[in-house]
């Protein structure tokens, strides 16, 4: 997959050129999208919408539009019933307020052998959920408006690749650069900052895409050799 970052001074040009240059031997029943966390512009053939994503009626009206030029309505994006602002305001709350903050309790496992973190604000509900230590698995999920579906999810997968340095250890770099999420505005909300240097360790955290669908790398290192890694993905759910 490649990721093309667009300069918000040339989107509504380069919308323009992509909606002229879309297929038209199809009965112009394709279309083009791309996003950030305030706007989605849907690009059909000599049509252009930018779409607020807290808007719901802006997506029907994009959506009975596409439906009209003969596009299936479950290919056309959705509103996802939130706004992505606040997902990501409540995101940077509940990591601090769970599994990056030493100070915070566990809750009951909710699997066998599970380390389970939970934290909950207003309409939205977290859930944090990993297995292991020095290899571990998790995924985090988040409820809105007290529903029963999840509205957002992560997976991740990490690992030491020092076999001397114990979980402990680790742990004590890793919690710290976990509490900056959200001071650094270039960064998705997932994680950490870009990077966060503390004393001998340094943390850097890499990510492709946005809330909606993303990929990332994290890693720490001590004395510039890569001690620790962690891969992760996710976006929303429907």
């Amino acid at each position: 997959m490649d990721t093309v970052e667009i300069p918000e001074n040339r989107i509504d040009r380069i919308a323009d050129k992509i909606s002229k240059s879309l297929d038209q031997e199809h009965g112009a029943s394709w279309y083009a999208d791309f996003r950030n966390n305030n706007s989605h512009y849907i690009i059909f053939l000599n049509k252009v919408f930018k779409l607020d994503r807290s808007k719901k009626s802006d997506y029907e009206t994009m959506r009975q539009y596409g439906a009209s030029i003969g596009i299936p309505t479950y290919q056309l994006p959705s509103y996802y019933g939130f706004d992505i602002q606040e997902l990501h305001k409540f995101l940077v709350e509940a990591k601090k307020q769970t599994y990056a903050n030493e100070n915070i309790k566990k809750v009951v496992s909710l699997r066998p052998n599970s380390e389970d973190y939970h934290y909950e604000n207003g309409d939205w509900d977290y859930h944090n959920t990993y297995f292991g230590g020095k290899k571990f698995l998790g995924k985090e999920v988040v409820y809105h408006d007290g529903g029963s579906r999840p509205q957002w999810g992560m997976n991740y997968y990490g690992f030491m690749l020092n076999d001397d340095l114990t979980e402990d250890v680790v742990d004590k770099a890793l919690r710290p650069a976990l509490m900056q999420i959200g001071e650094d505005k270039d960064i998705l909300p997932v994680r950490g900052p870009k990077e966060f240097v503390n004393g001998e360790w340094k943390y850097t955290f890499v990510a492709d895409g946005d809330l909606s669908n993303f990929t990332g790398l994290e890693e720490i290192s001590k004395d510039s050799e890569v001690v620790y890694r962690l891969h992760c993905h996710g976006g929303f759910i429907k």
